[in-house]
């Protein structure tokens, strides 16, 4: 069984990071332009969703790694929660 699980470390998962929600009309869409912005449901600062599997994983904070954006884990379910929610 530990064997089995083994193979599983190195399998590659899609994990999405999510800033927040909102929603708009079509006519607020179609005037959307470069350097129009879109407020979302969350304030700035406040903690970011990290899922995996549509399922939510951790919270985390919006970084900045090497000139890229990156998500500081913050907060991670524990080992029995985490994997309830998988």
């Amino acid at each position: 069984m530990a064997k089995k699980i083994n193979m599983l470390l190195d399998v590659d998962v899609p994990i999405k990071v999510q800033l927040g929600n909102t929603s708009m009309s079509i006519r607020e869409l179609l005037d959307l332009k470069k350097g129009s912005l879109v407020k979302l449901d969350r304030m700035a600062g406040e903690p970011i969703d990290v899922y995996i599997s549509n399922k939510m994983l951790a919270k985390g904070e919006v970084t900045v790694a090497n000139d890229r954006l990156s998500v500081r884990i913050s907060q991670l379910y524990g080992a029995k929660e985490k994997f309830k929610h998988l």
